[in-house]
């Protein structure tokens, strides 16, 4: 893609920007990463990213240098035992930042914008460097309410990250509300939700020639309600022997879903597939073979871009409501909600919305949303007044 020639008031070059993300142990940060990286290097003359793990990036822009720290974290339940584990988190998260503050200071004539994107919370430190290096700042909010009492330990810290920076661009509109932002209403600029190539996210197999398959599609976690699905599925196979399962996905319970899936298929007979990950290319082929997408997360959530990419695939979701997901699910209309998220009634839901004679009309009208507010050119407007109100105060006139 060509670079996208801009001038705001006395800004008429290509600004220099670098993208700092925390180097998580999951998977689907990287694929956040490489979209964030698409969508800044035609508006950048030279464009940063300062992580670790970036082998899981893929760099679609010439004008992209990696600067990888050469460390990153780990799932907690993966080392034993936990209090060690604890331990060596907290201080890898410290580690992190002192290596990312080293490589702003090497780099720091060739930043004028930092983005924090998948950093929170723990980019305190380098964001402090910016301030002294006289580099403007902004975090992409990707996240909801906290629930829990250390999320909401980790917000704590919040206002401290929110004086700090220079502008707050929400990954959806709801999101102003569900973290009370009010108060940061000048920094705000607006949403840099992520974008979906409709080239490969497309219907494939129309939703009416599909089988009856509920998928389950996120990081295998208790916080994203995995253990409360699992328990559902005998119940929606007693009642309906023709549903099947496929679980895509990898976390630290893992492994405990392949033991249930191995008890679910022998013991009760239910035909259920578990995967583990997939890479990005192979994901559309299996959206198209779910007809409905169930996410019972109780977790902080900013806008799911599995919600996204479904959608475009044609497939039906059915999910919680928290974060910024109703900016995109109408229950009824585009989607469906959970009210709870009891085995109960995520069986109930599921058989209900499978059984709901207007699913095809449910499924026009979300890929409506798709096609006019999410496609890479929409992505690519939105960061252009990102970039250039965070620099100049001015946001430009599309």
């Amino acid at each position: 893609m060509d670079r996208v020639f801009l001038k705001v008031n006395n800004l008429d070059h290509l600004p220099k920007i670098a993208v700092v993300a925390f180097p998580w142990k999951a998977f689907a940060p990287y694929k956040f990463l490489s979209d964030i990286l698409k969508i800044l290097s035609p508006l950048s003359e030279n464009l940063i990213l300062i992580s670790g793990y970036t082998d899981r990036v893929m760099i679609s822009g010439k004008n992209v240098e990696v600067r990888d720290i050469g460390i990153g974290a780990h799932y907690i339940k993966e080392i034993t035992p936990i209090s060690y584990s604890i331990f060596l988190w907290i201080v890898k998260c410290f580690y992190i930042q002192i290596l990312t503050i080293i490589e702003l200071i090497k780099k720091r004539n060739d930043i004028e914008i930092v983005f924090f994107y998948m950093a929170y919370p723990y980019y305190l430190f380098p964001l402090i460097t910016t301030k002294i290096l006289k580099i403007r700042s902004i975090e992409v909010v990707t996240r909801s309410r906290p629930k829990g009492s250390f999320p909401k330990l980790i917000a704590s810290f919040d206002p401290i990250l929110f004086c700090l920076l220079d502008k707050i661009s929400l990954e959806s509109p709801a999101l102003e509300n569900e973290l009370n932002l009010k108060r940061y209403k000048k920094k705000l600029v607006i949403e840099g939700a992520r974008f979906i190539d409709i080239s490969k996210y497309k219907i494939i197999t129309p939703l009416e020639k599909r089988k009856k398959i509920i998928g389950f599609i996120s990081r295998i976690t208790e916080d994203k309600g995995i253990k409360k699905f699992i328990e559902a599925i005998p119940i929606i196979a007693n009642l309906d022997k023709e549903i099947e399962f496929l679980i895509i996905g990898d976390g630290d319970l893992l492994e405990w879903v392949k033991e249930k899936k191995i008890y679910l298929s022998d013991k009760q007979g239910v035909n259920i597939e578990v995967t583990g990950f997939v890479k990005e290319e192979k994901m559309p082929i299996y959206l198209n073979l779910v007809k409905l997408l169930v996410l019972p997360t109780a977790s902080s959530e900013g806008l799911p871009t599995i919600i996204l990419e479904a959608i475009a695939c044609g497939t039906i979701v059915l999910s919680t409501k928290v974060g910024a997901i109703s900016d995109i699910i109408i229950d009824g209309k585009t989607g469906f909600f959970l009210s709870s998220t009891t085995p109960e009634h995520i069986a109930q839901s599921c058989l209900l919305v499978l059984n709901n004679k207007n699913l095809e009309q449910t499924e026009k009208n979300a890929i409506d949303i798709i096609h006019n507010n999410y496609d890479l050119d929409a992505a690519i407007r939105r960061y252009r007044n990102i970039i250039y109100k965070t620099l100049s105060g001015y946001e430009i006139k599309r």
